[in-house]
């Protein structure tokens, strides 16, 4: 079962491979976290063969998938088809059903006749496959800090160096890499007001804290949990069937316990082309949409322990007590110590209801987790990151932060894009899919390794093989002048002509819409087409369309495409400077690089025309309606792009001092209009002078273009 591929054995942790270690041979990939996220993107990595170098970090001594919850006898909510692999890959070695065969019961697994493991075995899962990839993980080491790493040309960042340390000896050491895929989950979110005692703990931490701290099983305690989703009714249920006297009072913020929409319809939301569907809806759609389908996961409770909750709460009732107490349309405002107890403040939510006090021996927080990166780790990165509508950081189709130009090393976030691809980002349900997306990123993306020839990845050759970008970190010096190093990552453009600011960027690609789309496939001639891409900045895409007829349409298939927007451009004769230079010519563009889908939604497609309408003339706005729509819809491809990387080139005579750019400046605006008009009148043979513009142009000759004296 183990693949004996050197990139991916053992040695990767020996400390004489200098993999990772050093600026000059980073890692391919490093993850942040070893459970079930990073899990399914190292058996994907494996299955598929890819020599990519890597190496995850997890801070806990071993796989331990919420530890707090395993509660004897609690299931999961999802079937055992939907583990780490199996709806991507049925044959793959590391299923669930290829474990209960390894543990010698596969047979009695399915005896049971039920589609939902324990929490307990399906951790036991986890572990069975995490033996496989032992050579891979650093476990015990935390990640202190994340930050990009100066190229030598001073202005990208190719790499993160990424700051480790070990929790039992505290050594610290710093690893490179050219990609980042966090996976460290969300943090435990406390309610602002609740104090941090032994006594109040969050749901994560239930079973390794709470159960030692109440050990009489027969005392009268009193416990408060606040929440109303599953973690709070198993909590409540564990509470209740452990401690007979004791009183279980549990805070919910609507009427009551909620049941799960768990309906086959509700759950297609968790298919793979869910995400796919939810990220290409606009904003205002998407909250639409998660509003309508949040009662499959957040505040709600599976039928069958409501069930069981309510049988108990009767029975209790038929023997004269109540222990289970439920306090609808409020929240835990508050938590103090008053003496060896607790207070806990209940705000109630409606107006008719005023704050309630309860005096308690315990508080269980199932409040839910913090999805946001933490800035004490990333706070040099986020400097660098595209935000989205939500207020978290943007996400291309692949799972890969947008950045702004300069940062060029790549930044995964699994389990952070909620708001961009829906509820089934934070679940298990999408992880083999989502693990695929991103490891066909990265391996199109890592430059083959020069020991070695050239590696296949994803079934294709890459040739030639490029040299290995070199990169230093912001501390070090620069690299010597003998190192060899890939002219895209120190030669060219020049540094001072890198146009770094994202706003002249996009101002750029919505001022000259008209761009160059390239692609090819593998060994084939390239394609170039010419065409407007309209700019969605809110979701980081450009917007288009092609003639059905056009070959380049049959390539709208999820590659990675060059388009390339054409800004003004202008011979700078010597003639035009104080000094005495050689003539050359200045421009600027700017390159996007990034995947290209189909846009298959009819109503998306009308959209994005509308789009080019209204972006090309105010005031002209196209309605859905439009008969002339329906008679071209048919011939058309229409795509989105997903913005990767963004590259601006704008070579300005920024060489030179203040007075000799801003005459090239002036050079450039003039050329540039007069340019553009002259060839346009020379093209279409026709005087462009009417009455009500009468230039100083109608003497001219329709003759061959000539542009700052130089002849074309």
């Amino acid at each position: 079962m183990r693949n004996e591929d050197p990139a991916l054995d053992d040695t990767a942790l020996d400390d004489t491979d200098r993999t990772g270690t050093t600026w000059e041979r980073p890692y391919d990939l490093l993850g942040i976290g070893f459970g079930p996220s990073n899990l399914a993107l190292a058996a994907c990595a494996r299955e598929q063969n890819l020599p990519l170098s890597c190496l995850f970090v997890e801070r806990s001594d071993g796989v331990a998938w919420h530890p707090g919850m395993l509660i004897d006898g609690a299931r999961m909510q999802i079937s055992f088809l939907k583990d780490l692999v199996s709806l991507r890959n049925p044959a793959s070695p590391y299923s669930f059903l290829q474990y209960t065969k390894a543990k010698g019961r596969l047979e009695q697994f399915v005896n049971l006749n039920e589609f939902r493991p324990t929490r307990y075995e399906y951790d036991d899962y986890l572990k069975w496959v995490a033996q496989d990839f032992a050579g891979q993980v650093r476990y015990g080491t935390q990640v202190n800090r994340v930050t990009p790493v100066t190229a030598p040309d001073g202005e990208t960042l190719s790499l993160f160096a990424v700051e480790t340390e070990e929790v039992a000896t505290g050594r610290r050491r710093t690893l490179y890499t050219r990609n980042l895929v966090h996976a460290g989950g969300g943090r435990a979110s406390r309610p602002a007001g609740v104090a941090d005692v032994p006594t109040v703990v969050h749901s994560s931490e239930f079973l390794t804290r709470f159960p030692a701290q109440f050990k009489e099983d027969d005392a009268p305690y009193r416990f408060v949990v606040a929440g109303g989703g599953q973690s709070a009714g198993e909590i409540a249920e564990y509470l209740l069937s452990h401690y007979d006297r004791a009183e279980v009072h549990v805070v919910v913020s609507g009427y009551t316990l909620q049941p799960t929409d768990n309906s086959p319809f509700v759950n297609e939301q968790f298919y793979s082309t869910s995400a796919d569907s939810f990220y290409h809806l606009a904003a205002e759609h998407r909250a639409v949409v998660a509003d309508q389908l949040k009662d499959a996961n957040y505040g709600v409770v599976r039928e069958d322990l409501l069930d069981r909750l309510f049988n108990t709460d009767y029975l209790d009732r038929v023997k004269g007590r109540r222990r289970l107490h439920i306090h609808s349309f409020s929240r835990l405002g508050a938590v103090r110590e008053d003496g060896e107890a607790l207070v806990a403040t209940l705000e109630g939510r409606l107006q008719e209801r005023s704050d309630e006090r309860l005096v308690c021996d315990g508080v269980v927080l199932a409040t839910g987790y913090d999805r946001s990166l933490a800035p004490d780790i990333f706070a040099d990165v986020l400097p660098h990151l595209v935000t989205a509508d939500t207020g978290h950081v943007s996400l291309t189709r692949h799972y890969r932060a947008r950045t702004a130009p300069e940062l060029r090393a790549g930044l995964y976030l699994q389990g952070y894009g909620e708001g961009q691809f829906g509820l089934g980002d934070t679940l298990l349900s999408l992880l083999p899919f989502r693990a695929k997306e991103i490891v066909d990123d990265i391996a199109d993306r890592v430059p083959a390794a020069m020991t070695g020839g050239c590696p296949v990845v994803s079934g294709r050759t890459t040739a030639p093989c490029p040299v290995t970008a070199a990169v230093v970190p912001t501390s070090a010096p620069a690299a010597p002048p003998s190192l060899t190093t890939a002219p895209d990552a120190v030669g060219y453009p020049p540094s001072w002509y890198l146009e770094h600011d994202q706003e002249k960027l996009y101002a750029l690609m919505e001022r000259f819409r008209f761009a160059t789309l390239i692609s090819a496939r593998s060994g084939d001639e390239p394609f170039a087409t010419h065409l407007p891409l309209i700019l969605d900045r809110s979701r980081g895409v450009l917007f288009g369309h092609l003639d059905r007829a056009n070959a380049h349409a049959t390539l709208i298939d999820g590659r990675r495409m060059l388009a390339v927007f054409h800004g003004p451009n202008a011979y700078m004769p010597p003639s035009l400077f104080e000094s005495d230079p050689l003539p050359t010519w200045n421009s600027m563009s700017v390159h996007v690089r990034g995947r290209v889908r189909a846009v298959a939604d009819h109503g998306a497609l009308v959209r994005g025309l509308i789009g080019i309408a209204e972006h090309s003339e105010s005031g002209n706005r196209l309605r859905p309606d439009d008969p002339r729509i329906d008679r071209i819809i048919g011939g058309i491809v229409g795509f989105e792009f997903e913005i990767e990387e963004l590259v601006g080139r704008f070579k300005l005579s920024q060489d030179r001092d203040e007075t000799d750019r801003r005459h090239a400046a002036v050079a450039l605006a003039r050329a540039s209009e007069r340019g553009e008009r002259d060839f346009v009148e020379y093209a279409v043979g026709l005087s462009l002078i009417t009455e009500d513009d009468p230039r100083d142009l109608a003497a001219r000759p329709l003759s061959p273009l000539t542009i700052g004296g130089m002849h074309e």
